[in-house]
């Protein structure tokens, strides 16, 4: 019972963001980007080399060349991007509705965690071990 009032207040802030003007930039400035060749080549370009650089950063110091040559690619990229309005404010919009969802969760979270366990965090291992909290996987 309870879970069914919960789920239906959850679906009302889902409407109402979705609804919201926020969400309504996003899409128009999506539309516009999508129409967009070279910001969207460059936003795909992005998206790798922004992967790349993750990647590099787990495995090496900040410091290294391999990390700076990929942070410099990055930077290179989204000042490529900057020179596009439509990828600016597709960017800007995005940030915006990310910003807004972030926020309820965040806001949802805080409150529970006096009154709750609640992790506020990606879980770490793979489950496995005694209640399934701990890992014996011997990674």
């Amino acid at each position: 019972m309870m879970q069914n009032v919960l789920e239906e207040k959850a679906a009302r802030i889902a409407t109402q963001i979705a609804r919201s003007d926020a969400a309504h930039r996003y899409w128009q400035a999506r539309d516009k980007m999508e129409r967009n060749q070279r910001a969207q080549a460059l936003f795909e370009e992005l998206k790798l080399k922004t992967n790349a650089q993750m990647v590099l950063e787990e495995r090496f110091d900040s410091l290294h060349p391999k990390v700076e040559t990929a942070r410099k690619d990055v930077q290179d990229v989204e000042q490529k991007m900057g020179e596009i309005p439509v990828a600016l404010q597709y960017l800007e919009a995005k940030d915006e509705l990310n910003e807004m969802v972030q926020g309820v969760m965040q806001l949802l979270l805080t409150r529970l965690t006096d009154q709750v366990p609640v992790e506020l965090g990606p879980r770490q291992g793979c489950g496995n071990g005694h209640g399934g909290n701990g890992c014996d996987c011997g990674k």
